[in-house]
């Protein structure tokens, strides 16, 4: 073997290693793309069993509805049959099915909110990277953004087909850059938009304030009052329209209960030690990656808002009220172990249970077929 050939082979091998591709100035690219590939992955099987699974899954018809109605809900409506009312729809924030509406001049409804759905993925994981990069919190940016696309499991289902996760921390994400520039006007506005994309969005602002105190970053304080005029505008458009300014909770006041925990200590109780098991783990795990994050206060703040308001929340998929935490209390928090090589040689297991675990989720979890053609058929009027 020559020596110009070792040279070769001893530069491919370096630029085969994550750290390497992590720091090529081409990777946002990169991300893209394995973000838009890790959900054609998802697409492919879904497509050749029953291609409408891509649009049914929850809650991406409820927003479907309302990108094409602009909640003007009609007493006949398509899910008459889920005994909603018109005004259950509030429940579901516009800014998801704004731009929707926007893409629907392109594609047709189902495939608009598939790309939205898509390009908030691939902006939420370029941002990702960017923030953990800007602030070298973590060894290989280029493998934890990389990693964000597949922790935790339920999060592929939800950067794929019709959900407002994505958008939500493409947000977050965006705004968190924004106050590490000291843009505060721009950075609350974004927080403003979550909030009218999850009503979460509002633990966002708190985390904010939190950090401003904890910072002294006096400045930024009085800003803030820019954060809670998306949501307001949008309930004063509910009054209009519901009759209800508070119409949003009609449907979502049971969520909260006062007493912490009370999800696990409802299956400990009854005997249902695998269930119980899991949501201690979920509290514990990210309740310590929560206080592995005091050294970013912003990161802190956040993280501790959130896992405190998920000890409140009575809800049997609480693993999805943890996913706006979940990049920053497992990817990030437990970076140490994640960036070992040992991890990266269990990827592929990974993404096997990933994909495994996905599948049977979203069949099970869809709208019935004989209410998906009378969506349709609203949708195409």
């Amino acid at each position: 073997m020559t020596d110009s050939f070792r040279g070769l082979l001893g530069k491919l091998g370096k630029f085969n290693t994550l750290k390497t591709l992590g720091k090529a100035e081409y990777h946002p690219l990169w991300l893209v793309l394995i973000s838009t590939l890790s959900s054609i992955g998802l697409y492919v099987p879904l497509y050749l069993k029953d291609p409408s699974l891509l649009f049914r899954h929850w809650d991406g018809p409820n927003y479907l509805y309302v990108a094409r109605t602009l909640y003007q809900i009609p007493v006949d409506h398509p899910f008459v049959s889920y005994k909603t009312t018109q005004a259950y729809f509030a429940c579901h924030l516009p800014l998801y099915p704004l731009l929707i509406r926007l893409f629907s001049y392109l594609f047709d409804y189902p495939a608009a909110m598939l790309f939205v759905t898509l390009l908030s993925s691939a902006a939420a994981t370029y941002l990702f990277y960017l923030l953990i990069k800007e602030t070298e919190i973590v060894a290989q940016p280029f493998w934890s953004a990389v990693l964000f696309l597949f922790l935790p499991i339920r999060w592929l289902t939800y950067h794929s087909l019709g959900a407002t996760e994505p958008l939500f921390l493409a947000l977050v994400f965006g705004s968190m850059l924004l106050w590490r520039r000291e843009k505060y006007a721009l950075a609350f506005l974004l927080v403003g938009l979550s909030s009218v994309t999850r009503i979460v969005g509002v633990l966002v602002g708190v985390a904010y304030f939190c950090t401003a105190i904890h910072q002294k970053r006096w400045k930024s304080i009085p800003l803030m009052a820019i954060m809670p005029l998306p949501l307001l505008l949008t309930f004063g458009f509910y009054a209009y329209q519901f009759g209800d300014f508070w119409a949003y909770f009609s449907w979502n006041a049971k969520l909260l209960n006062p007493m912490p925990l009370k999800v696990f200590l409802a299956y400990a109780s009854t005997n249902n030690p695998h269930h119980a098991e899991l949501y201690l783990m979920m509290y514990f795990l990210y309740g310590a990656g929560t206080l592995m994050l005091w050294r970013k206060p912003l990161f802190f703040w956040y993280s501790a808002v959130f896992w405190v308001f998920n000890l409140f929340v009575f809800h049997e998929d609480l693993s999805r009220y943890y996913l706006p935490i979940t990049p920053f209390v497992l990817i990030i928090a437990y970076d140490k172990v994640l960036s070992r090589r040992a991890m990266q040689l269990m990827f592929p297991f990974l993404l096997f249970g990933v994909y495994a675990y996905s599948l049977p989720l979203i069949e099970q979890n869809a709208l019935v077929d004989w209410v998906w053609p009378r969506l349709q058929e609203a949708l195409r009027h």
